[in-house]
């Protein structure tokens, strides 16, 4: 049976990039070690709290960890940022190719986002037009 995967707030998903490269001490452990990593103190707070409800998020002897789950939930909006831009970039090829039809551009831009070419082959096709 699949395990729901948890929408992340802005904060939360920063908090949690943060413990993917490693853990950290708890503000009440540590308390400029939030700041230090630009995180608000009374977000923070309130972040561990609903990342430790939905399991997301340890604290053990004083030290903030992230769990599997929570792993599996920051590269999930990981994810989807970085799919919702490739999608914006196909929009942009559309509109790209609408106003100019003879471009390569467009087309080598699409397939890049696509993932259907790699960086040089979009290159070498933008050489070859």
């Amino acid at each position: 049976m699949p395990v729901p995967i948890p929408a992340l707030t802005p904060s939360e998903r920063q908090l949690l990039g943060h413990l993917a490269l490693a853990d950290f001490p708890h503000p009440d452990a540590e308390p400029k070690s939030a700041a230090a990593r630009g995180l608000d103190d009374c977000r923070l707070r309130a972040d561990i709290e609903e990342l430790s409800r939905t399991r997301q998020v340890t604290v053990l002897e004083g030290r903030l960890s992230i769990t599997e789950l929570g792993i599996v939930a920051y590269l999930a909006a990981e994810r989807d940022e970085l799919e919702a831009a490739l999608v914006d970039v196909s929009a942009l090829a559309d509109k790209l190719q609408r106003q100019d039809p003879v471009s390569a551009v467009p087309h080598s831009l699409r397939q890049l986002a696509q993932g259907a070419w790699t960086l040089d082959q979009a290159l070498a096709h933008l050489d070859r037009a």
